[in-house]
């Protein structure tokens, strides 16, 4: 009663008010079915996919420097050999895959021949197709991994440093997917010898593997 106002309507609003709210509870009613059933319908029949958006990079992009992780192999985007290299001969893995383009070929080829050389296991250097195609990359990249694993190498790294920018955001996603940790190695150039500065590198971990 105390809600009531001198005209006997709750909180003293006018008839007028309370057919006006009415409506628009109706219309958000009708809304809501409108867009809900379908969008339920829709979500059951893909829910495979909902759940794969809902726990993909749910992750901090650290970028933290990496002092002490020992991977059991290292996967490269190539463009340059100095960098690879350099990680190679400070982490020693067991084994080493490959991904490179027409581009970067040669450098692969240098850098397979590097890695052989210290009786390190070598996967690749495969190259890619087409380095505009990210879903080329990770799917390549996903396939280096299995084979990866397949061989007993489970604590895998993917350096993305290398490569075009398709390529390496291909090969970040792969990492994601099959829970590596996804690696990228800063340092400083050498505008006259047209090399990176190994003596400046670091590597970085942009988002820890699960």
């Amino acid at each position: 009663m105390f809600l009531t106002g001198v005209n006997g309507q709750l909180f003293g609003w006018t008839e007028s008010t309370w057919l006006w709210l009415d409506q628009i509870g109706i219309l958000l009613g009708d809304v809501t079915l409108f867009f809900g059933v379908p969008g339920a319908i829709w979500a059951f029949f893909h829910r495979d996919a909902i759940r794969r958006w809902l726990t993909l990079d749910r992750f901090p992009l650290s970028g933290k420097e990496d002092d002490d992780t020992q991977w059991d192999a290292l996967l490269f985007t190539v463009s340059q050999s100095e960098i690879p290299e350099w990680v190679i001969a400070r982490r020693k893995p067991g084994a080493v895959a490959l991904l490179a383009t027409d581009r970067s070929w040669e450098k692969a080829k240098s850098l397979a021949h590097f890695i052989s050389a210290r009786g390190i296991t070598l996967l690749g250097p495969k190259k890619l197709d087409d380095p505009d195609d990210p879903t080329e990359a990770r799917e390549e990249t996903a396939r280096l991994i299995e084979r990866l694993r397949k061989q007993g190498f489970d604590n895998i790294g993917v350096d993305i440093t290398g490569g075009k920018l398709p390529m390496s955001i291909g090969a970040f996603l792969a990492a994601r997917e099959f829970g590596c940790d996804a690696l990228y190695i800063t340092s400083q150039f050498d505008s006259k010898l047209k090399k990176p500065m190994t003596h400046t590198a670091r590597i970085r971990c942009l988002s820890p593997g699960d």
